[in-house]
């Protein structure tokens, strides 16, 4: 089989940790360059996975490969991705796909004008829990879905290669954008759009550590989503139905399902199988998410999360920044308005 040539432009923790170990366990890709303005990084990492080429300019490698995983700081995602669409490049692009819906519009319109791949990097979608989780909501499993509360949070240990997190005009803005984009991904593939917002924050003109998302789906349900990365929290998801109550690990790899019917005094709790495997490292996932992506361009077909699907995320996002209120301290002497969305 004729492998595609991939180029990986950003050589930073992601694409150490999870993209190039991942690419060593899929056959459908060949790396044949690496990009990256720290060309000592590229280097390291090429001799390490025997890439055969370094570049600093991700322009170099235009006419000389056939897709791109754009592993950039989040400001950077639209415009490169943008450029190489133009170029009919295939384009994977790390979460969140843009910072700004209208960059995301002008992403997908390239896309569909140069007949490329527009792929979108929120890999918690591939997991086989969350896979299970839409398909029984989909299948009507708990009835309508009257409620759902998601906490995730933890004391960030990531391996950053540099400061760009922690900058607002590089990142886009904090925890939200950063383990939000994988929450509320979620969020809206199992249950669908949302009506209202109420959103809260910590950012005081800098990026945010804890936020509050107050939600009204247009199905209906009413919740909450907690996020956290200077803090612990129970890193769940409790989805509330006419006809029962899933629960399921939120960010804990390979985590617990619990499912308890209405009425029954009987839980049933385990593990996500497929088949007769169960998801066992981060490097499989990643590798379903790059075989997805190989395959969406052979088959010209759509990929499992096209530019449309990140675009949703991103103007959840950008919606609750417009719309921020302060998150009250504990220290603080004013109370916040208790408002609910249930009214």
């Amino acid at each position: 089989m004729t492998r595609l040539n991939l180029a990986i432009i950003g050589c930073g923790a992601v694409t150490k940790t999870h993209y190039l170990p991942a690419i060593k366990l899929a056959d459908k890709f060949m790396v044949t360059v690496l990009v990256d303005k720290a060309l000592a990084n590229a280097r390291h990492l090429a001799d390490k996975y025997n890439v055969p080429e370094v570049r600093d300019d991700y322009r170099d490698i235009v006419g000389q490969v056939d897709a791109v995983i754009v592993a950039l700081p989040n400001y950077l995602h639209a415009p490169i991705a943008l450029d190489l669409l133009q170029h009919g490049i295939h384009v994977f692009v790390e979460k969140p796909m843009a910072l700004k819906t209208s960059e995301c519009d002008a992403m997908i319109e390239a896309a569909n004008y140069s007949k490329t791949v527009l792929a979108v990097g929120l890999e918690f979608r591939f997991f086989y829990s969350s896979q299970f989780v839409k398909q029984i909501i989909k299948n009507g499993l708990l009835g309508d879905i009257l409620s759902f509360d998601i906490r995730q949070g933890v004391i960030l240990n990531w391996a950053m290669a540099s400061d760009y997190l922690l900058r607002k005009e590089a990142a886009g803005g904090g925890v939200l954008v950063d383990f939000g984009s994988h929450v509320l991904d979620l969020l809206l593939w199992w249950l669908g759009d949302y009506q209202r917002i109420e959103y809260y924050d910590d950012a005081m003109g800098g990026v945010e550590a804890n936020c509050e998302l107050h939600m009204q789906m247009k199905c209906g349900a009413c919740g909450n989503v907690e996020l956290s990365r200077i803090r612990k929290l129970s890193n769940q998801c409790i989805i509330q139905g006419e006809r029962g109550v899933l629960e399921v690990g939120i960010w804990n790899f390979n985590p617990l399902v619990n499912l308890k019917i209405k009425n029954q005094n009987v839980v049933l709790t385990g593990q996500v199988m497929h088949g007769k495997t169960t998801d066992k490292s981060f490097r499989e996932v990643f590798c379903r998410q790059l075989n997805d992506f190989a395959d969406s361009i052979t088959s010209q077909r759509e990929p499992f999360i096209p530019g449309s699907e990140g675009r949703r995320v991103v103007k959840l996002i950008e919606e609750c920044y417009t719309t921020r209120q302060p998150l009250k301290h504990p220290w603080s002497c004013h109370e916040r308005p208790v408002q609910s969305l249930m009214n």
